[in-house]
């Protein structure tokens, strides 16, 4: 029986961070075979066989802002192993009784793991050390480098188009939701993090896990990164493209054998409390301005002015307020890219 993986097009997430205005008054040709044969029970996985005598792609390079910095990154990519990658057949063909959660792991853990891009990593996360290193980053914050770089690649994708190896996300500059996740995921394992990809095949849409110190997302043990978009890791989306929403367990598929857990899930998710309840309120803030601003047109309207002037100081006030909560809500909306940064502000100007 010959399967295609459920690979997920055409669904970003939703999680954009909208910002406030501020109120100015104030799955197999070439296979791996992954089994048990003597059981009968076989999955035959996607598989690189580089091409000999491609040619390397354009050397691609990145910029991004992170934290306080920009940051660039630029190697050439072996193009034997990027055309084999290309062309690879991504169907799944399985002999026997496999569960379908288990063919589906078996098979994108081929195609993060597959040897012939042991070079390809090697060489992304070298510069990434380096980075590292000049930064001064922790553990934590080097977590947050990767996924923000990961989030920065821009969103694409192709209908009927299977997912890609990372090598072919890295080379082509786009990717989408599991494009993005198998990249990411592929990171942070090899930097001993433990990693899971999170599947949600009723919703269409893949992420990352990070283990944390805590329950994490529906307990799994593992906070959400979402790599659609720039978001904080520990944090899921509130819904994802043409209104559909994440409300299905997800499929843990464990990748790598890292034990190292992120610990900064507290800053996350304050940030986010901070982020969801200055919406709130300004928009209680608004509809109580609406309502002022028909007051003093009553007012103005009457001759009433000394109420009306009483008023007019109220509004000045509010609007005021209004402005202090659009500019917590608007720092954190647009500072995705630098966590510990943005904790740090809004630790210092409180709600």
């Amino acid at each position: 029986m010959t399967r295609r993986l459920r690979f997920f097009r055409g669904i970003s997430s939703a999680f954009h961070f909208a910002l406030i205005q501020i109120i100015v008054v104030s799955f197999c040709l070439s296979a791996g075979c992954s089994g048990n044969p003597m059981n009968g029970n076989t999955v035959i996985v996607p598989h690189i066989a580089p091409v000999a005598g491609a040619e390397d792609p354009p050397s691609p390079s990145y910029s991004f802002p992170f934290e306080d910095a920009t940051i660039s990154l630029c190697f050439a990519v072996d193009g034997t192993v990027y055309a084999g990658a290309k062309a690879a057949d991504k169907e799944v063909t399985i002999v026997g009784n496999v569960p379908e959660s288990e063919w589906m792991a078996r098979s994108y853990r081929a195609m993060i793991d597959d040897p012939n891009q042991d070079q390809f990593y090697t060489g992304l996360q070298e510069q990434l050390r380096t980075i590292r290193s000049e930064m001064s980053l922790s553990d934590d914050e080097f977590a947050d480098l990767m996924a923000v770089f990961v989030q920065s690649i821009p969103y694409e994708t192709t209908p009927e188009n299977p997912a890609k190896f990372p090598i072919e996300t890295f080379a082509e500059k786009s990717g989408d939701c599991d494009d993005k996740s198998l990249l990411l995921a592929a990171l942070l394992s090899r930097e001993g993090f433990k990693t899971a990809l999170f599947s949600f095949p009723n919703e269409s849409h893949m992420a990352v896990g990070i283990a944390c110190n805590g329950s994490g997302y529906l307990n799994t043990g593992y906070s959400y990164i979402e790599t659609t978009n720039l978001s904080f890791i520990g944090v899921s989306p509130d819904g994802l493209g043409a209104g559909v929403t994440l409300n299905s367990d997800p499929l843990v598929i464990p990748v790598g054998s890292g034990n190292m857990t992120y610990n900064s899930c507290e800053q996350t998710s304050s940030l986010h409390t901070v982020y969801e309840s200055t919406g709130n309120r300004f928009n209680n803030l608004s509809h109580r301005a609406d309502e002022m601003r028909a007051d003093l047109k009553d007012l103005s309207e009457n001759g009433n002015i000394p109420a009306y002037n009483r008023q007019v100081r109220e509004f000045n006030l509010l609007i005021a307020e209004m402005n202090r909560v659009a500019a917590i809500h608007n720092f954190i909306a647009g500072h995705q890219y630098d966590r510990k940064g943005t904790y740090e502000w809004v630790t210092a100007h409180p709600f």
